[in-house]
């Protein structure tokens, strides 16, 4: 490590304490943090981060990343959390309930998951305002030149409406935007979530260029190669708590972060899945490609799924898995290649036809109605199967009566099976987050599938939470005799759950075979953790 790095490489003290510490230009002691007064996100964190480092927070999903960044940044109110105790201090100032307008102002700025830019507005006048706190006129244009010299797309785009830009273009603006303020610490909260590959090295290497001109860098990310491969250190949240800290480089090649983003096999033995259903057919993908423009978000993957088995599609932010769900259940089209089910051609076929054939999904963004008790979201998912019409239902004829009745105790024998008969006349609004994941899974499986397709099932769950999923996914699969492709960046859930696992990367097929043997792959290793082999 050459002098220059290793200067900046005590840039994260987990103790937050020990050699460099109080001269730290950010500093996090003791952290604890809960919502609503009860739920527990952060218990203990401490870190220290130097003035001109890069340091990545890590950590399966809810291990407590952004609320980390939303208690340093001042915007954690805004969620319903609350500080419980610990300190966070600025160049020796506290940040503790300051509003969060006053930590911006004082140097700190935050770049929210999601790309929150104002869709109605140009490209430049969101820029504009984000150096709305800049000193003075020259100030601003200073920032601006900066920014369009990193993203050279947004002075091409600078009159165009900031909602009609791409997803890597709305991350640069998102970007830039806050850069317009003069930050001394930028904390950036998942830059790469569903990037494609190539804009998710573009923003890695604007990451390197903010550094380099003297900003330091809070990363959070799930993309743990491009993460590490930007930073001087990094520490690894797990439900709460600080488990590995250390330099980027040396975390990288260390068994608990492979364990962490490879996945760790669990010490018992997987469920064993019932017999396949007379419905479930063979799943079969073949030389499948689809393009975005002149983006290729897959290229000749092939894969197949078995009947009765639970497969997983894993892959870095941007690799091709959700575009791969969405062409199985219709919603994009391919551009080459063709997807089986059973002896049935779907490549083409509308989302409500391939639903008929007995395939079913969940989204990564819960879409139930919140207002409504959860038995009747899960009978919405019962009425392609219902013969009596709209029209006899709504008269309540007897035929129509019974029928329900019938569904109804359908419902029933699901929510029971994902341990849901408790909450089915509560309306889904008064659940928690992860009981709402496991409803909806219950709604797909109200549609009697032969293949069941989830979009990151467990995606901002608590570890509890990913765990109880896990117990109901097995639980269906053996019960129902289904087959379950599952797309999810966490790999504990998924090598605990999956009989054989394709991994995708840059689009393209790397890898395939059971978990034991993805997890030592060398590609596979070097797609998460970059050089690490």
């Amino acid at each position: 490590m050459d002098v220059a790095r290793r200067s900046r490489v005590d840039a994260l003290n987990p103790a937050g304490g020990g050699e460099g510490a109080d001269d730290a230009l950010l500093r996090v002691a003791d952290l604890y943090v809960s919502y609503a007064g009860a739920v527990r996100a952060l218990a203990g964190v401490s870190l220290s981060v130097h003035d001109g480092a890069v340091v990545s927070v890590l950590g399966s999903n809810g291990a407590g990343k952004s609320t980390l960044l939303r208690a340093i940044s001042g915007t954690l109110p805004r969620h319903g959390g609350a500080i419980a105790s610990g300190s966070i201090e600025l160049a020796g100032r506290s940040l503790i309930g300051v509003d969060a307008a006053d930590v911006a102002r004082g140097g700190l700025v935050q770049v929210p998951e999601g790309r929150r830019i104002f869709g109605n507005l140009t490209v430049a006048e969101n820029l504009r305002a984000g150096g709305m706190a800049a000193r003075d006129k020259g100030e601003r244009e200073a920032a601006r030149r900066r920014v369009l010299e990193l993203f050279p797309i947004l002075g091409q785009r600078a009159v165009q409406r900031a909602g009609l830009l791409s997803g890597g273009e709305q991350q640069m603006l998102a970007i830039g935007r806050a850069l317009m303020a003069g930050p001394r610490v930028l904390l950036l909260d998942e830059p790469s979530l569903g990037l494609a590959p190539k804009i998710v090295e573009q923003v890695g290497e604007a990451i390197r260029e903010i550094n380099r001109q003297g900003v330091t860098v809070v990363l959070v990310e799930q993309n743990a190669a491009m993460a590490l491969a930007v930073s001087d250190s990094a520490v690894v949240l797990e439900v709460g708590r600080v488990s590995l800290s250390g330099e980027a480089d040396e975390l990288a090649a260390t068994d608990g972060v492979r364990d962490r983003y490879l996945g760790t096999p669990p010490a018992t033995e997987k469920p064993k899945p019932g017999l396949a259903s007379d419905r479930v057919e063979r799943l079969t993908v073949e030389d499948l490609s689809v393009r975005f423009g002149g983006i290729q978000a897959l290229d000749g993957v092939s894969f197949s799924v078995e009947p009765g088995s639970t497969h997983a599609l894993i892959g870095p932010n941007g690799a091709g898995k959700s575009t791969c769900l969405n062409v199985v259940s219709g919603v994009y089209p391919a551009a080459g290649g063709s997807v089986r089910y059973g002896d049935k051609e779907i490549t083409r076929l509308r989302p409500h036809r391939v639903a008929g054939l007995g395939v079913s999904r969940t989204f990564q963004n819960i879409s139930l109605s919140p207002d409504v008790p959860v038995v009747d979201n899960l009978l919405v998912a019962r009425h392609r199967l219902m013969r009596e019409g709209f029209l006899n239902g709504g008269l309540r004829l007897r035929s129509a009566r019974r029928e329900r009745a019938a569904h109804e105790q359908r419902v029933r024998e699901v929510a029971g099976m994902l341990d849901l008969a408790d909450v089915l006349g509560r309306p889904v609004r008064e659940l928690s987050y992860g009981t709402r994941k496991r409803v909806e899974l219950a709604r797909a499986l109200c549609a009697e599938p032969g293949l069941l397709l989830l979009d990151e099932p467990v995606a901002g769950m608590t570890s509890d939470e990913s765990e109880a999923m896990a117990r109901a996914i097995t639980a269906a699969r053996a019960e129902l005799g289904i087959s379950v492709l599952v797309v999810e960046h966490d790999m504990t859930f998924v090598m605990g759950i999956a009989d054989r696992v394709t991994v995708l990367d840059f689009g393209r097929r790397i890898a395939d075979g059971t978990p034991a043997v993805v997890q030592k792959d060398p590609e596979v290793v070097r797609a998460y953790l970059g050089g690490a082999t």
